[in-house]
């Protein structure tokens, strides 16, 4: 079924002023008994007077248009200010809903002014000013325009939030710069703090298309078709229009898009496309560093869409590192209309809402990773001191047939790293759906390619001719009888995790920890020993290489085992499992490691006070070479196959959060349940990680 888009809404909208009734702004005794008085929705116009531009320019006569949604409080504390997008209007913020009950921005809690644009044919614009020609303006001085507004003539010292989607996210991102203290909470959507290449790109073809001629309605109507067929590439992706829109539909759907086909019409988007084009919240701010130092830690919910071809989303997450602030990014093939009723917008009412009431709730956020021809996800845990200085990373890696929200959720991670001032990521191992032979029914695949556990050596094999039957992944082809994990290219993959983690947050790069639970050891085993320069210690929990591939760094890297005595499924004496596999022993695997840092034996005792206070036998190597580096492996006698110091029984390790529900809608959704006793396998694995830096 095809989807209709309003886009009289979102983006772009026929804005014709005639049709336009002003109704003036009226001073009552005080701006704030205007204020709190009953004019929902209506439309006002403030007269401003001149408005003075950043080019030296005056705007005379210059007016805002703006409506009222929502009850003011009594003590003025839950005014938001909406701007609008490009070329929208007040009005349409609040029919896409962008605004109202149960909205974005939920009008039942907050007073809105929505304010129109300077240039939207409604407030200032070329369209309706005797001034010709109508001067140039930016994206500043739409703001010095509002910031007046609300000051000078309506009394508002003071605002909640600025809330604002597409050009509406610009002009958010420049009241953070201009006032940053004038509002409690910035929430640009789908905006950017400046253009990237593509962007420019974009713009520069609008522009283009806007100085073709106007002498004929001949022209008119070539520069509306021209208009509407850059729009169409841009807003949505061509995945989307291909399966929304048919061929058949082409002609009446390009017409729809050729919206502009008035002078009047054109005048206003020029007007507004040249103040984007110019958009650069580092522009001609030569202390712009210093003056994000001087901010401190703003309150900033940055939401991006990672399909979005009209504003490239990848600014707000380099903006977000300097400035210490989280990006949600929110999946799907929607692109810049991503927002809209029709495509995410339960998504960004759920996690603005949670925003602006603050404090909130530990939530993940998505993001995407391209692998050659292929999108991985990741999920990020960001702690509460995020953004005041930078952070310890911890990359952790789940174990088969599990999920990377699973991991955080059944060993309860997010609420250590949030008491311990550290970031999680959590990505997501390659999976599938299948028949297995330990469940009836299709159950959940998902492993990691280790690189060892389908590849046997002359050391022996990895099971036995009776072994437990694990299903083939579809893309390893034809199978060997110990073949179990994926075939795809696990080490570029998270390789390019801790690239964009470490371009993309406020980390300390040299506090850089790999965690890994099970089959998500293996991996932790395969990164450590390749690629020993990118990490500060390692911690690998109840696993050991298959024969022949226990492995170790070239440098130093510290590394903490942890295993189960009783364990079942990676037995920890080298001995076949009862179900035919086979693994190196606890004791050979750590050897090796430090054999292969040059540490020097033998392994001795080594105890912490928790490791001590919990009966763990624990053996360190730690003659290293670099002073204070150890290898330590620690038996937990009351262990199976789980680890189980940092396990919550209850919560099945394949379980999702919300933020992995859209990938895995088939899996169940992980509780939320505190463990039944304190939980302290976590404190014991970052005491250990904790000490070193690379």
């Amino acid at each position: 079924m095809r989807r209709r888009h309003n886009l009289t809404g979102h983006l772009l909208g026929c804005l014709c002023a005639a049709l336009v009734t002003f109704t003036p702004f009226v001073s009552a005794e005080t701006a704030t008994d205007w204020l709190s008085g009953a004019h929902e929705g209506r439309l006002h116009t403030a007269q401003l007077g001149e408005c003075a531009l950043e080019n030296g320019e005056v705007i005379q006569n210059c007016r805002l248009t703006f409506r009222t949604y929502g009850t003011l409080a009594p003590d003025l504390g839950n005014i938001v200010l909406m701007p609008t997008w490009f070329n929208g209007s007040a009005e349409g913020l609040a029919t896409s809903h962008y605004l109202g009950p149960e909205g974005i921005v939920d009008t039942d809690d907050y007073f809105v002014i929505a304010v129109n644009a300077l240039g939207n044919g409604i407030s200032s614009s070329p369209s309706n000013s005797a001034q010709k020609p109508f001067p140039v303006f930016t994206i500043r001085d739409q703001v010095s325009a509002q910031h007046k507004l609300l000051t000078e003539h309506l009394g508002i010292e003071h605002l909640h939030a600025v809330v604002g989607a597409s050009m509406g996210g610009y002009q958010t991102y420049e009241w953070l710069m201009m006032h940053p203290t004038f509002a409690t909470h910035f929430v640009p959507i789908e905006g950017t703090p400046w253009y990237t290449f593509y962007d420019r790109l974009k713009g520069r073809a609008w522009q283009e298309v806007m100085a073709l001629p106007e002498d004929s309605p001949q022209a008119l109507r070539r520069k509306a078709d021209l208009l509407g067929l850059i729009d169409g590439m841009v807003f949505w992706t061509p995945e989307y229009l291909n399966r929304e829109q048919s061929l058949e539909n082409f002609e009446d759907w390009l017409a729809g898009m050729a919206r502009f086909d008035t002078e009047s019409e054109l005048r206003d988007r020029a007007s507004q496309t040249a103040a984007s084009g110019r958009h650069d919240i580092r522009r001609d701010r030569p202390e712009f560093e210093a003056r994000l130092q001087a901010m401190g830690q703003p309150s900033v919910l940055a939401v991006v869409f990672e399909r979005d071809m009209t504003v490239n989303p990848q600014p707000n997450k380099v903006f977000a590192k300097q400035l210490g602030f989280e990006v949600i990014e929110i999946p799907g093939d929607c692109g810049h209309f991503g927002p809209n009723p029709e495509c995410y917008q339960d998504q960004v009412v759920e996690r603005v809402a949670a925003f602006l009431r603050g404090p909130r709730e530990p939530q993940f956020q998505r993001r995407t990773i391209q692998v050659g021809e292929q999108s991985r996800q990741i999920y990020l845990y960001l702690p509460d001191a995020y953004g005041s200085q930078p952070l310890p990373v911890v990359l952790a890696l789940h174990g088969y047939g599990t999920t990377a929200t699973g991991l955080a959720s059944a060993h309860a991670l997010n609420q250590h790293a949030n008491a311990n001032d550290y970031i999680v990521v959590y990505p997501q191992g390659a999976g599938f759906y299948s028949n297995t032979a330990w469940q009836e029914g299709e159950d959940w695949v998902s492993s990691w390619n280790d690189l060892a556990s389908n590849f046997p050596m002359e050391a022996g094999p990895h099971c036995l001719p009776d072994r437990l039957d694990y299903p083939c992944y579809p893309g390893c082809g034809d199978c060997k009888a110990c073949d179990w994990t994926s075939c795809e290219d696990d080490v570029t993959f998270l390789l390019q995790v801790v690239d964009e983690v470490q371009e993309s947050l406020l980390t300390d790069p040299e506090r850089l920890y790999l965690l890994g639970n099970s089959n998500g050891g293996s991996m932790v085993q395969r990164l450590g020993c390749d690629h020993p320069e990118r990490f500060a210690a390692v911690a690998i929990m109840i696993y050991q290489m298959p024969p022949g591939h226990a492995c170790g760094p070239d440098q130093p890297l510290p590394m903490f085992h942890y295993y189960g005595d009783l364990d079942d499924g990676v037995p920890p004496d080298g001995q076949p499992s009862p179900y035919g596999w086979i693994y190196t022993s606890a004791e050979e695997n750590t050897r090796i490691w430090a054999e292969a840092m040059a540490c020097e034996g033998p392994a001795v005792p080594w105890q912490t006070p928790l490791t001590r206070e919990h009966g763990l036998r624990c053996k360190a190597y730690s003659r290293c070479g670099r002073e204070g580096t150890e290898v330590v492996s620690c038996g937990d006698p009351l262990a199976g196959h789980e680890w189980q110091a940092q396990r919550i029984l209850a919560i099945p390790s394949d379980c999702v959060a919300p933020s992995q529900a859209q990938d895995l809608p088939r899996q169940p959704r992980c509780p939320a349940m505190s463990p039944p006793q304190p939980l302290w396998g976590m404190e014991v694995v970052w005491q250990f990680l904790s000490r070193y830096r690379s």
